[in-house]
């Protein structure tokens, strides 16, 4: 008889769910919303080994629910920011007695809760997880990630598929935990991609977000990729170092401009590369040599400068809290970074996580004083910084987003999507993007069952 075995998210501490642009807008009205309403990691589990049950985002009272159907595993798939709940999830399942308890994603990574666990899985577990069901995973199966673009009215702007091309990022960036988590990018195999994104194609949905950390880290497979999108009319977007951008943006922008694909059938105008997100991370070249990032910070503008005069989408991610940086001097940068004009900027402040090199470097040197993991969220101030104090640091936190995320910031972003959409394929083009809105707002997001592929 198989075992029994849960996987869980952490419990929701109400009815809203998490936002990732939300935590970047100090707009109430005037932004964008996206919802975490699945896990992706999960949903990999469950497409690859079926007879393990996942739960995502319960709140607390449906989980302990499920703990009493009685299991011979719970594991608990977490972020940093939420080990203090998972540490309640883990204490309730204890008491329950339910002996294995097992640990993953980036969360696992922190070395003082490890003992609390039986087993912690470290890096995408499909590999590590199956033999204990008997299983030989030979190539990983993407499973369908169906997510949208909502309005704060409730009114749902777009609706796409999520696609993971590889995982993982050998750049080693000295602030991330991916080097511990998966230093090695791993393709997911090419007919898994084509599978996916068929599938995503037959229920009518032509926008695919690529969520790779490092997309073009395997440039011939990237490159296949993006012909197989070209191959199903897709609209898609990307997460990319700027130097592979630079070489690319051209070829892809002519490729949206193409009417016929590569056998000489007809094409949907409405597809075709559509904008990117870069990790800019600061505007000062020492700092960019120092976390290792490898890149150039006039190479990063002008590749964001690229994008947007060919009308692509643009999405930033920015760091302040430097050891070297003053009050004064990150609201100096941060009026260059609202400059940039980006559709969506993402702020975070420096944050030393377990297992990185700068984790090391600050506790040696300043010292982390608070161990509040709920404050590890990349929008606090946790350790001993020489200049700024965690309340000044809050303040010009907040300050730095509205100057950003101003109000006209989601208005600009949607008149260039319409615009590019006459631009491409006249009105035709506004019918296909009235469209995503249409089919976004009947979409039924809250399947009881997880869709997978079959």
């Amino acid at each position: 008889m198989a075992p029994r075995v849960l996987f869980t998210t952490v419990y929701k501490n109400d009815d809203e769910p998490y936002d990732y642009i939300g935590t970047n807008s100090r707009s109430r009205w005037f932004r964008f919303y996206w919802p975490r309403i699945q896990s992706f990691g999960l949903r990999f589990l469950k497409q690859n080994i079926p007879e393990l049950e996942i739960l995502e985002y319960p709140t607390w009272e449906e989980y302990l629910r499920k703990l009493d159907e009685g299991w011979d595993v719970v594991g608990f798939s977490f972020y940093l920011n939420e080990t203090h709940e998972i540490l309640e999830m883990v204490e309730a399942a204890r008491a329950r007695g339910i002996n294995e308890l097992w640990a993953g994603n980036y969360g696992a990574l922190t070395p003082e809760i490890q003992d609390r666990f039986d087993r912690v899985f470290v890096g995408y577990a499909e590999h590590q997880v199956a033999p204990y069901f008997g299983r030989r995973i030979e190539k990983v199966i993407h499973p369908p990630l169906i997510e949208y673009l909502s309005t704060p009215f409730g009114l749902k702007l777009n609706i796409y598929g999520i696609l993971f091309t590889t995982r993982g990022c050998g750049v080693g960036c000295k602030f991330c935990q991916t080097p511990c988590f998966a230093p090695k990018p791993t393709p997911i195999p090419l007919e898994s991609i084509e599978r996916v994104v068929n599938y995503y194609k037959k229920n009518n949905i032509n926008v695919v977000i690529i969520e790779d950390e490092n997309f073009g880290a395997n440039r011939k497979h990237a490159d296949r990729v993006v012909e197989i999108l070209d191959e199903y009319d897709m609209v898609w977007g990307c997460m990319a170092r700027a130097d592979y951008l630079r070489e690319k943006i051209e070829e892809w922008v002519s490729m949206r401009r193409r009417v016929a694909r590569r056998d000489g059938s007809a094409r949907r105008m409405v597809s075709g590369f559509a904008g990117a997100a870069i990790g800019i991370e600061n505007l000062h070249q020492e700092r960019l040599d120092d976390i290792k990032k490898r890149e150039g910070v006039e190479d990063i503008v002008e590749t964001i400068k690229l994008l947007q005069s060919h009308g692509m989408g643009t999405v930033g991610y920015y760091m302040i809290g430097f050891e070297d940086d003053t009050v004064r001097s990150i609201d100096e940068d941060i009026k260059r970074v609202a400059g940039l004009k980006l559709d969506i900027t993402q702020i975070c402040v420096l944050t030393p996580l377990p297992q990185t090199q700068l984790w090391n470097e600050i506790q040696e040197r300043y010292g982390i004083f608070d161990h509040d993991y709920h404050h590890f969220d990349g929008k606090h101030l946790v350790w001993n910084h020489p200049h700024i104090s965690p309340k000044e640091m809050e303040e010009v936190l907040d300050r730095s987003l509205k100057r950003v995320y101003p109000w006209t910031t989601p208005l600009r972003t949607s008149a260039r999507v319409w615009r590019n959409a006459y631009r491409y394929a006249g009105l035709q083009g506004l019918k296909e993007v009235f469209s995503y809105i249409t089919r976004a707002n009947s979409f039924d997001f809250e399947t009881k069952v997880p869709r997978l592929l079959v």
